[in-house]
Parts: structure tokens; C-alpha cells; sequence
């Protein structure tokens, strides 16, 4: 058996957020490998990362498109707009172009928006299900480590066994915490707000990890 993994982050020069990005990044790979020595008999993972010098639109849907006849989890960390995923200066996945080599992936995103017509586009040619804003991706300065623990609450618990919704129950518990945890700045707290309010799930709510396990 095994279990496929794409991880896009931006650590482009250009990313305002690329230290964040970096930060999801690895704390993803850190739970994911956790996640696969766990188990017993163990399950083959293919994971790959692609930072910004190997992801333009074309190397996107060459990547898909090797990976999206068999179900995979994809996760992606950098800037949106409604219409398109970014790295750097160039909108990488967008509504127009490649949105339709997502099929069979659960998609779970830290970026601005990409919940609105991005989410729909991708839900609508086969991606199993889709994690992520329709508003802003608050992630306030100086407390990336903060962000990125908060938003590994959903990759944990889904990995763990909870389906989708469940998942995103505790994602949207830690942004409660923070938002009435006292010590953070009332505009840290204000920000993490807006991010839980706009959270939002598209496609298979009742997807599980064992959904995207793979017979050989």
C-alpha cells in the first residue's frame, strides 16, 4: 500500500510570507513522516515538494498530471487571489489554465481567497475535497510559529483518522483558542478570527485518510 503527497510552498525572494511558507512546509513533512512510521504494516509514502524555482504553470500541470489517476493530498502555501494560486509573481493554478488536473486530491491550502472560485473550479473536475479561505489568510507578523501550529491542527487530526469536517472543527478549535488567548495582541487575536470565519470546505466532507491509501 501507499500514499501519495504533493507539498507546493513559496520561498520565493518576491513572497512577503515566504519564511511562513517554509515554516508550513516542513512542519507538513514532520507530520506526515510521523504519520507513516506509525503504522503497522507500514504503507509506502511518495512524497515530493516542489519551492518556487521548480513550480510555473506549466511544471504544475506536468506534476498533476503524473500523480491525479489515483488519489494523492496536495497542499498549498502561498498567496491566492479568487481566480488563482501564486508563487512569487506568476499565477500558477488558476481558474483558466490547469484547474482541471486536481482530480482525485484532497486540497488544503494556507493562501488568501483561493475558497471562493479556485475551490469551485477545482471541485468541480474531481478533486475530492477542498480545505481553505474564502476570505484572507491572516498570518501576523512575528508569530509565524503560532500560524503555522494552528494550521497544522487540521493536517494532524486528518491524518489521526477524523474525516474532513471533523478536521476542520479542530482547525477552526485552535483558531478559537488564539483568538481568546489573552497574551496575543488584540490585533494578532482579530486576525486569527477572520481566518476561522472564512474557512471553508468544498467537495467530500466525510473524506478519511483511508480513502487516499493505496493498493499496489
Amino acid at each position: 500500500m501507499k500514499l501519495n503527497s504533493i507539498i507546493i510552498a513559496d520561498d520565493s525572494d518576491s513572497c512577503d510570507i515566504s519564511d511562513l511558507c517554509v515554516k508550513l512546509k516542513d512542519s507538513t513533512l514532520q507530520l506526515i513522516e510521523e504519520y507513516m512510521s506509525s503504522l503497522q504494516p507500514s504503507i509506502e509514502l511518495q512524497n515530493k515538494v516542489y519551492m518556487s524555482d521548480a513550480i510555473t504553470k506549466q511544471s504544475v500541470g506536468e506534476i498533476m498530471a503524473s500523480i491525479n489517476d489515483q488519489s494523492f493530498m496536495c497542499f498549498l502555501y502561498g498567496h491566492g487571489t479568487n481566480e488563482s494560486f501564486n508563487i512569487g509573481d506568476e499565477s500558477v493554478i488558476t481558474t483558466t489554465d490547469n484547474y482541471y488536473v486536481f482530480s482525485n486530491a484532497l486540497i488544503y491550502t494556507f493562501s488568501c481567497l483561493n475558497g471562493n472560485d479556485l475551490a469551485d473550479a477545482l471541485i468541480n473536475n474531481k478533486a475530492k475535497a477542498f480545505v481553505g479561505y474564502t476570505g484572507k489568510a491572516h498570518c501576523p507578523y512575528g508569530i509565524d510559529g503560532i500560524t503555522t501550529r494552528i494550521a497544522m491542527s487540521f493536517i494532524s487530526s486528518f491524518l489521526c483518522g477524523k474525516t474532513v469536517s471533523m478536521a476542520v472543527t479542530d482547525l477552526k478549535q485552535a483558531y478559537s483558542n488564539a483568538i481568546y488567548d489573552e497574551s496575543l495582541e488584540p490585533f494578532h487575536r482579530s486576525c486569527f478570527q477572520e481566518n476561522r470565519d472564512t474557512l471553508v470546505i468544498k467537495g467530500d466532507k466525510s473524506l478519511q485518510i483511508n480513502h487516499l491509501i493505496l493498493n499496489d
